[in-house]
């Protein structure tokens, strides 16, 4: 059996996570924020008629951004229309998350915002010396 280090604290372990630091839930997916299939098609659908991001202009990692009224819309009951959403490159969308207070840590947080932890085993990797 293959031995690895455990992803939060360095110790070999036969899995990604030790016995003390295996995730006690299983992970969050998009379906648990709200994003169904009529989301996917929504999002294709407004990606297909506007190839472009509506901030800068870029062709690249296109998403489909929520306006705050299509949670509005959905919590109604209601169906999130095209008009409710805008095309925006992943840099763009992340921005736009950031000014209505919702930042994420993927390099785009407005400064002060906390970094997320690096890991113990991902920081030995990070600073490991040769020789």
């Amino acid at each position: 059996m293959t031995l690895r280090p455990c992803l939060r604290c360095g110790e070999p372990s036969p899995r990604s996570h030790c016995d003390e630091h295996t995730p006690k839930h299983p992970p969050k997916s998009p379906r648990n924020h709200g994003y169904d299939a009529a989301w996917d098609r929504l999002s294709r659908r407004a990606r297909r008629l506007q190839p472009w991001c509506s901030g800068c202009g870029s062709t690249e990692d296109l998403q489909c951004d929520h306006k705050p009224s299509a949670w509005q819309r959905k919590a109604e009951g209601k169906a999130v229309r095209l008009a409710d959403v805008d095309v925006l490159c992943g840099p763009c969308n992340r921005a736009a998350g950031a000014a209505r207070g919702n930042a994420l840590t993927r390099g785009d947080a407005p400064r002060g915002a906390k970094e997320a932890p690096v890991p113990k085993a991902e920081f030995e990797l990070l600073t490991r010396r040769e020789g």
